[in-house]
């Protein structure tokens, strides 16, 4: 490569085995206009042609600004950043782009770079995946620490360099000292994020994520990362975040942008405040239902009216339980998983039972599980329903990275024929409950199923009934209206 300018930019591209995607990667970064780049290729040991496809790609469309660096052991994309790009201080800014996937906005550079001319510190942008999945990233509010925000800016990542000079190879190691193998993107973005707070989210889908490569953390997991992915990730959060030396306040830019985020903010609360009172209003149109189905589950389905008196707030509503009632009364001996148990889990425990079926109800917090648990013990309940304590780990799904339940308690071959989607709570990640479906798509029985996703009032709640349809076609959805709004899902045929 020709000695850098200092207003250029270092895009870094790191890959292990990816010869059937490495020509694509290039051929994308070739195509962006009016960005002044350089490319540094790093091949990770691969064992197949990846440098060799690699180099003869890069010399034909972008000769002279390459270089292509062959490691000739694994070292992982953690230590390849801390090693290479520490040094890399004849460039303004770096974007970090991996072997398998490819750019789509040929603009996307060219914008970047202005939006660094213009004085931000770290630039990102959204993506899709190659199976047409879109929307994954999100602004930042920079009047908070990025670690309590959720993972929103993965993919198409930049950032001005002199911020990875200043951090310490710790931030790249586990707890044994050794380099990560994987949550590398988590562990080389949260220390850059910690050091400055003028952000900027660029909200243009100019990156095409593949989730199909075999060799993905995803593959074999059901489009959840590994548990080692996991693991590592939550190893890299807990880490204590380096001190921010560039504030948002000296720079009118960013806080114009942070403005605007908070304005978006407080949009979606006005948005959700009014379909808030929407969702009054159909409670009151709903109260003879209510009572319809309150006299039902009583009479029919012998439920102790003061177990139904109690639900409320986050539990199923009674209107929710007597259609389940009807849904499972159309599945012999029904199997049934519940995702967040609660107060309901008893009555549903109940119905359950009544049909000589099983519930197996997922909880992440502790008290609560043992609470429903012994709620179950104690009504008798103990030989068709099941609290399964389960912790919420790092699931990356459809391209977005969320917590979600451990699941590895299933067996192989358990199946259900409903599952009931009331979990985890929205406060413990943006589109928390996107992984479910993916979760269980292996354990949904063969002749049929229903898939309720609870609270469908709620923005991302329809994001996700959007994406689980985008992924698999071959479910139809339908909006149920009780006290809250639910999507049930079941095949087309």
């Amino acid at each position: 490569m020709d000695q850098p300018s200092s207003d250029r930019g270092l895009v870094w591209v790191c890959a292990r085995n990816a010869a059937p995607y490495v020509e694509r990667c290039v051929r994308s970064l070739a195509a962006q206009q009016d960005a002044a780049f350089d490319v540094l290729f790093v091949d990770d040991a691969s064992s197949d042609d990846t440098a060799g496809l690699a180099e003869r790609a890069l010399a034909a469309s972008l000769p002279g600004r390459h270089r292509v660096v062959r490691s000739p052991e694994q070292r992982g994309k953690a230590r390849h950043a801390f090693e290479l790009l520490r040094g890399a201080t004849g460039y303004t800014w770096i974007a970090v782009v991996d072997g398998d996937d490819a750019l789509i906005d040929p603009d996307a550079l060219h914008a970047i770079a202005r939006a660094y001319q213009d004085g931000f510190d770290v630039v990102w942008t959204d993506f899709e995946t190659d199976t047409g999945v879109a929307d994954g990233n999100g602004p930042l509010d920079p009047f908070d620490s990025p670690r309590r925000q959720g993972w929103a800016s993965s993919h198409l990542f930049s950032f001005r360099q002199l911020l990875i000079q200043r951090v310490p190879d710790s931030y790249f190691k586990d707890e044994s000292g050794a380099w990560l193998d994987c949550a590398c993107d988590m562990a080389i973005a949260y220390p850059v994020l910690d050091q400055t707070r003028r952000y900027l989210f660029l909200p243009r889908a100019a990156y095409r994520y593949t989730t199909t490569n075999p060799l993905s953390h995803h593959a074999g997991h059901g489009g959840l990362s590994s548990p080692r992915q996991r693991e590592r990730a939550e190893w890299v959060r807990s880490q204590a975040p380096l001190p921010c030396w560039r504030p948002v306040h000296e720079h009118r830019p960013s806080m114009d942008h942070g403005l605007g985020v908070k304005l978006h903010q407080m949009h979606v609360s006005t948005a959700q405040c009014f379909a808030r009172l929407d969702a009054l209003e159909r409670q009151v149109a709903q109260m003879p239902f209510r009572q319809l189905a309150l006299e039902r589950l009583v009479q029919r389905e012998h439920i102790p009216l003061a177990w139904l008196v109690q639900l409320g707030g986050w539990a199923l509503d009674v209107g929710m339980l007597n259609h389940l009632a009807d849904t499972l009364d159309g599945y012999r001996q029904p199997r049934v998983l519940e995702f967040g148990s609660g107060r309901g889990s008893r009555v549903l425990g109940k119905l359950v039972a009544a049909r000589g079926g099983t519930l197996t109800s997922v909880e992440h917090d502790a008290d609560w599980a043992a609470s429903t648990a012994a709620a179950i013990r104690a009504h008798a309940l103990g030989d068709h329903a099941r609290v399964v304590h389960c912790p919420l780990v790092e699931a990356s799904c459809f391209g977005h990275t969320t917590r979600f339940y451990d699941m590895g308690f299933l067996s192989p071959d358990e199946r259900f024929d409903v599952v009931v989607v009331d979990g985890p709570p929205e406060a413990t990640g943006l589109f928390a409950r996107l992984p479910a479906l993916p979760a269980i798509a292996g354990h949904l029985s063969l002749q049929g199923f229903h898939l309720y996703l609870d609270d469908f009032d709620r923005e991302q709640e329809q994001m996700i009934a959007r994406w689980w349809l985008e992924m698999a076609p071959e479910l139809r959805a339908e909006s149920l209206v009780f006290d809250k709004m639910v999507c049930e899902l079941t095949p087309r045929t």
